[in-house]
């Protein structure tokens, strides 16, 4: 088997790993992990080479968020809709949740039409705490006390 061959199979396990976890971000380390689960054994830096090329197609996502975490994938499918909206991650359970309303559209006009400041939708993303991992927080303080 070519080494080309051997490439598109590392390629495609990464793909099919952020395919079945598209509403997360996921790291680098824990695409290292499912490949080892998969016995794919495959080095780091290949990993972000891999990423590198499925970023330039499309069909993934990077998101930084300041320069002491490592940087998160998404599948995206190509899909330009993640441009047109917010997107919302529990630091819990990782949720990634994409947020269509009209106030957060509203208050982008806003910012843009009062402040001279267009926001980059596709790279802003709110962090806290989704409504499940809220409801079982407080079921599990119930539980507590």
């Amino acid at each position: 088997m070519s080494n080309n061959g051997y490439k598109t199979k590392q390629q495609q396990a990464i793909l099919k790993f952020l395919m079945n976890n598209q509403d997360s971000h996921v790291t680098v380390s824990q695409i290292s992990d499912y490949l080892e689960t998969e016995n794919t054994h495959v080095g780091v830096t290949t990993i972000y080479r891999h990423l590198d090329k499925l970023l330039e197609k499309g069909l993934v996502r990077k998101y930084t968020v300041d320069g002491t975490t490592s940087a998160c994938f998404q599948y995206s499918n190509l899909n330009a809709e993640c441009k047109q909206h917010f997107h919302l991650k529990c630091e819990k359970c990782g949720k990634l949740i994409h947020l269509n309303c009209s106030h957060a559209a509203e208050m982008c006009r806003h910012i843009y039409d009062e402040h001279g400041f267009g926001v980059d939708l596709f790279r802003t993303v709110f962090y806290g705490i989704c409504s499940e991992c809220s409801t079982k927080s407080e079921h599990n303080k119930e539980m507590v006390l």
